[in-house]
């Protein structure tokens, strides 16, 4: 389910965007797997990345937040899950793509 605003606004109307990627797991596999402490793991760029869970603004929607060594590339929900620019347009395919594939 897309995430949304208040007043049933779609907050990522477009669910996602640009290329794909194939995924291996479900959003909620990862969810899962990243577990309440957040995991490391390395780019398909050779970034070091921290994921861990987060909510959205509004606290409804559950995401995956990509944390870089020097910046935040941005976070997936469920609706974006499997692309490589998130719902906000940030582009995450680098860590979500390796993040999919380090299990």
């Amino acid at each position: 389910m897309p995430c949304m605003k208040e007043g049933n606004d779609m907050g990522h109307p477009n669910e996602g965007k640009g290329n794909t990627f194939s995924i291996g797991h479900s959003f909620e596999e990862v969810y899962e797997y990243i577990g309440p402490h957040g995991i490391s793991f390395i780019s398909t760029t050779g970034e070091k990345i921290f994921a861990r869970r987060g909510l959205t603004r509004d606290k409804s929607t559950a995401t995956i937040v990509f944390l870089g060594e020097k910046n935040r590339h941005g976070s997936a929900c469920k609706a974006c899950w499997g692309n490589r620019i998130d719902c906000t347009g940030s582009r995450i395919g680098q860590c979500a793509e390796a993040l999919d594939q380090s299990f």
